[in-house]
């Protein structure tokens, strides 16, 4: 099993998914794409960083739950008020943060554990 991340990690890695999040859903609505969308790029993106850097099963399995349910709850929400690449752009950034940042939290705890364990 790798480390869990540090704070300052998950912020890098939150901070880069807001960045392709908000470049991506302006990109898209300024070729006026509604079809396409940026989740799915970021979502393989923090697999990447999952599965080279952590690996914590729970954690893993946690941080997906939790950015699954914050994106499709957020969408449902923003769409009528802020149009379609306001709110997915807002969704998909808030929902890789979370993901991010349960998954440091969980990771974290459990390694504290298996320290006092010992």
């Amino acid at each position: 099993m790798r480390r869990s991340g540090s704070w300052s990690e998950a912020v890098l890695v939150a901070a880069a998914c807001w960045a392709v999040s908000v470049l991506g859903y302006g990109v898209l609505a300024a070729l006026d794409e509604p079809q396409l969308s940026v989740a799915p790029l970021i979502g393989a993106g923090l697999l990447q960083w999952f599965w080279a850097r952590h690996r914590s099963w729970p954690a893993g399995v946690a941080a997906g739950l939790a950015g699954a349910a914050v994106l499709f709850g957020l969408v449902d929400v923003l769409r009528p008020e802020l149009g379609r690449y306001v709110a997915d752009a807002l969704a998909t950034g808030t929902a890789a943060t979370v993901s991010v940042a349960v998954l440091t939290l969980v990771g974290r705890v459990r390694e504290r554990r298996h320290a006092a364990a010992r």
